[in-house]
């Protein structure tokens, strides 16, 4: 399967009248530099099926979600 460009990703979702806002592993890993690249994706994948869309997601999400799943050493 073909790898989409950023842009092709850009104008398929203006095509749908859509947004999107994409987290990354990069992300995680600014609020919690510990964690591996296959945990901050653990991380991004729990808080997309868990997130509660009237709040959405903030970097403090990122952040308690990473304590949950990956609580800090003392």
């Amino acid at each position: 399967m073909k790898e989409l460009t950023d842009l092709e990703i850009v104008i398929a979702h203006q095509k749908r009248r859509e947004i999107a806002i994409i987290w990354s592993i990069a992300d995680v890993q600014s609020v919690r530099p510990d964690l591996s690249e296959d945990q901050c994706w653990d991380v991004l994948l729990h808080v997309h099926d868990h997130h509660d869309s009237e709040f959405g997601i903030c970097w403090v999400t990122l952040e308690v979600t990473a304590d949950e799943l990956f609580p800090r050493n003392p």
